[in-house]
């Protein structure tokens, strides 16, 4: 029997790459690098030179070199990248000059952008004043000067928070800035990259959107399918997405090329197979996929699937039959390669197991069930297609976000068609704007019916939305999960569907050890657990203070709040209480926690009390936090102050 991997050397490939890429990632090993690549080499040049009776023994020699030689590749990649993303700061105030990096995103008192600093290579973001902009935009390209002081990116500190740093160094980002409307202007040149290029087109059609007569809601969704801009999206809008387990629509990824890919093949279905112009058709699927990958900006998800699908019309070009996961395996390569951080990303990461196991799972659950009427065909491949992918990326779900939507079989079913007749329309207004371009006086009648099937497809999607989002137990949530938890969820699945495809027992075997070692590692922490404690939250929106699970804002907090616990006193203080009062008896206080009023003293809390400990919660204002901080200096109390420290957390 042929062993199926033999049609997947490119994962061979992928393997070495990857492990190069994380060796360098988490161990910042430096001189390995120089010691592999030559190694490699040396050892795929001396298989060359054994003479040919000794080769057969010897073939293992030019496979490690391959490995070394790929291992020490990944590892200067990364390098490379992390380098790009490091920086000194200097913490002075100097004059950069910058190009916009990406179509600018809203802030509630600011407008950032993403910002590339051509003299010192560097990426950042800048923060602009909101009045600054009032005259000139500026879009992607557009060059300009600015006076600022550039900072590393702060975590707010809270447990379980969104690592933002890390995030923004896996994207490249090494710091930001806050800029006056004083202390920036335009040079008035436009760079002529091909991605800002890229960004400028996007820019334009979304205008083009706003002007076809769509909603706030409706047009930032058709953005989002459509061309993968989803910075306007409501935090309410996504988190129904997300709830419904259909957030990937968002996402201009492999789901939006391949409908791009089947729309251009049926359209070019009239060249039939074994005509002297088929191989045409393939060139022009390229030219008409990377056309589509260019008008949203060329973002990594387009690339990967862009990338992967020119594999296909490769094959089809040279007269090979092109091996589906051979080109996922290829297009992931490639991309580390160019870019090794993208193995962080997490919309790599589900894209990929998504594909591969729809790639590999689907042909084998499909035919589980036999039908000859063509609906029900149709809805099993749908719901199998969904249930595959949702199977390999649960986990990955968990890990990150720690929900699960219950009814995403169900909303896939209905939502994905949707996106394919919303991309139909989008086609049919591009259509119509083209012939308008030639009659001119006909446009309001060619826009008219596409426009309205956009209207009624995309309020139908919101409707559905909504509707899964407000049923009961619509999604899991708070089961976050440890990285050891995910790699033994992945060896029971894997286990199960090894044992259940091939009959293998030792496979059931490793998938039921995982189980009960899952099990197990829970309950031991579980019961080892200390649930009591303290937290002082970071937040920027509101103030909140958690004491044995239950959650107190401190606005709700009535001049103040005492807790008693195993003999520790804490006092939660909302008002000064003994501004201007005499006190024989000081009251011992083992954590005071310090809110809303900025007027608060510890010079006079000081006569009154006995503080072991203080937390400056993040509601004070700067100038009090820095004043109660330089008091607590002098006066030798302990100080935690949430918005320079991040939270503060003690367990009982």
């Amino acid at each position: 029997m042929k062993n199926p991997l033999s049609k997947v050397p490119f994962l061979f490939l992928l393997i070495p790459l990857i492990a190069g890429i994380l060796v360098r990632y988490f161990f910042q090993i430096q001189y390995l690098i120089i010691a592999l690549l030559p190694a490699g080499a040396t050892a795929m040049l001396i298989s060359y030179l054994i003479p040919k009776d000794k080769q057969f023994n010897w073939r293992w020699l030019f496979g490690a070199g391959v490995i070394l030689c790929l291992s020490g590749i990944g590892m200067a990649t990364t390098f490379i990248k992390q380098g790009k993303s490091e920086y000194t700061f200097s913490g002075d105030t100097k004059i950069y000059l910058g190009v916009v990096a990406d179509t600018p995103q809203e802030k509630p008192k600011s407008t950032a952008y993403r910002v590339y600093l051509p003299q010192e290579e560097k990426q950042i973001v800048c923060y602009f004043q909101r009045d600054s902009l009032c005259k000139d935009k500026l879009l992607p390209g557009d060059e300009f000067l600015f006076q600022a002081k550039i900072q590393p990116f702060r975590n707010m500190g809270n447990p379980d928070d969104f690592d933002y740093v890390r995030y923004m160094y896996n994207q490249g980002f090494s710091g930001s800035a806050y800029v006056t409307s004083d202390s920036w202007k335009t040079t008035g040149k436009i760079s002529s990259s091909l991605k800002y290029k890229a960004l400028r087109c996007r820019q334009q059609i979304m205008d083009f959107y706003k002007s076809l007569g769509f909603n706030e809601t409706e047009y930032t969704i058709l953005s989002a399918l459509t061309l993968g801009y989803q910075d306007e999206l409501t935090e309410e809008l996504k988190q129904g997405f997300r709830t419904t387990g259909t957030v990937h629509v968002l996402s201009v990824s492999g789901l939006h090329v391949g409908i791009i890919y089947m729309m251009m093949s049926f359209l070019l279905g009239f060249i039939r197979k074994g005509s002297k112009y088929y191989r045409l058709k393939p060139v022009i699927i390229i030219i008409l996929l990377w056309s589509y990958a260019f008008i949203t900006g060329l973002p990594p998800s387009v690339l990967r699937a862009g990338g992967m699908l020119t594999v296909f019309c490769m094959a089809e070009i040279s007269g090979k039959k092109s091996y589906s996961m051979h080109a996922l395996f290829i297009a992931a390569f490639f991309m580390l390669l160019i870019s090794p951080f993208s193995l962080f990303d997490i919309g790599f990461q589900l894209s990929f197991i998504s594909v591969l196991a729809i790639l590999y799972l689907h042909p084998k659950v499909l035919p589980l069930l036999k039908t000859k009427n063509k609906y029900a065909k149709y809805i099993w491949q749908m719901f199998t297609l969904s249930l595959v992918a949702q199977l390999a990326t649960f986990p990955v779900c968990l890990y990150y976000f720690g929900t699960f939507p219950t009814y995403f079989f169900v909303t896939n079913l209905l939502i994905v068609p949707l996106v394919t007749f919303i991309t139909y329309s989008v086609g049919g207004i591009i259509v119509a704007k083209g012939v308008s371009l030639i009659v001119s006086g006909w446009s309001d009648y060619l826009f008219y019916l596409p426009v309205k099937a956009l209207h009624m497809l995309v309020h139908a999607m919101t409707s559905i939305i909504r509707f899964f989002e407000n049923l009961p137990f619509a999604s899991i949530d708070n089961v976050k999960i440890s990285l050891s938890d995910l790699t033994l969820i992945f060896t029971i699945i894997v286990g199960i569907l090894i044992f259940m495809i091939y009959k293998k027992t030792k496979a059931l075997s490793i998938s039921l050890t995982a189980i009960l070692l899952l099990f197990t590692s829970h309950i031991y922490m579980n019961l080892n657990e200390k649930t009591d404690g303290l937290v002082v939250y970071n937040r920027r929106q509101s103030s909140e203070i958690k004491f044995h699970g239950e959650i107190v804002k401190s606005e709700d907090i009535d001049k103040y709040k005492a807790i008693t616990f195993n003999d520790k006193k804490i006092l939660i203080l909302s008002a000064n209480l003994w501004y201007n009062k005499d006190s024989d008896i000081k009251l011992n206080i083992n954590h005071l926690i310090l809110t809303r009023d900025n007027s608060l003293s510890l010079y006079s809390l000081n006569q009154h009390l006995t503080i072991k400990n203080v937390i400056i919660e993040g509601s004070l204002s700067a100038n009090a936090r820095k004043r109660i901080s330089k008091e607590c200096q002098k006066l030798g109390i302990p100080c935690h102050d949430v918005v320079e420290n991040g939270a503060y957390s003690l367990k009982f």
